[in-house]
């Protein structure tokens, strides 16, 4: 019987290979040497990573899926800078074959949460370091990381139409992590912003990552 590896064991195992000057120039995360740590926003928490891939907030590890993403975004990552130019998840390549997916465990919550509460949204975005963008009743770009900016959307409801939501990609996204990374990064960007809610049931819904929950 063989061992399948995991996703975050797959990046550590890249991670440590690379020189550090290389991957502050691609990712924009900083470095520093005496100490041998990284240190990287993600969703405007500053974390820090070693050089054997531990990733850490506050002196404390972080949860499997985030790790993992953060791991992923400073191998992966080109350098690019963002485009301004928003792609829906179903534009992303082969994004049809995670694209329902995406709605049921994102989009939809999303709309469920705020449909009807517009100035929690705008708090839950802001929090996550959203400035404002002309999208929808309400809309934000978010910097899930340094070179990576999303976007969430939300349509309030009315007598006639439920409400809608949306996450957005910058078109530069493909180039720094792959579609299946990037749903799960869309998904925790939800995620967040339902726990900001205290919505506890859906904040606690977790991605399994090839043998990952749990860990």
């Amino acid at each position: 019987m063989c061992n399948v590896i995991t996703a975050y064991e797959e990046a550590v195992k890249e991670f440590v290979r690379l020189e550090p000057g290389d991957i502050t120039l691609r990712s924009g995360a900083t470095y520093d040497a005496k100490k041998g740590i990284f240190a990287l926003s993600y969703f405007n928490r500053r974390h820090e990573i070693d050089r054997d891939g531990r990733v850490t907030f506050k002196g404390s590890n972080v949860p499997y899926n985030d790790r993992t993403l953060i791991l992923q975004y400073l191998c992966s990552a080109s350098g690019l800078p963002p485009r301004g130019k928003w792609l829906s998840f179903l534009e992303l390549p082969d994004g049809r074959h995670h694209y329902v997916p995406f709605q049921t465990d994102g989009t939809i919550p999303l709309a469920g949460q705020f449909g009807n509460r517009l100035q929690d949204f705008k708090a839950a975005a802001e929090d996550l370091g959203g400035t404002p963008v002309d999208f929808g009743d309400a809309g934000f770009s978010i910097p899930a990381f340094p070179k990576l900016p999303l976007a969430v959307v939300l349509w309030e409801g009315d007598e006639e139409f439920p409400p809608k939501s949306n996450v957005l990609f910058d078109s530069v996204a493909p180039t720094y992590l792959s579609t299946a990374a990037l749903w799960v990064l869309g998904i925790e960007l939800v995620n967040k912003m339902l726990a900001h809610s205290n919505n506890e049931v859906a904040a606690k819904q977790a991605i399994d990552w090839l043998g990952g929950q749990g860990e």
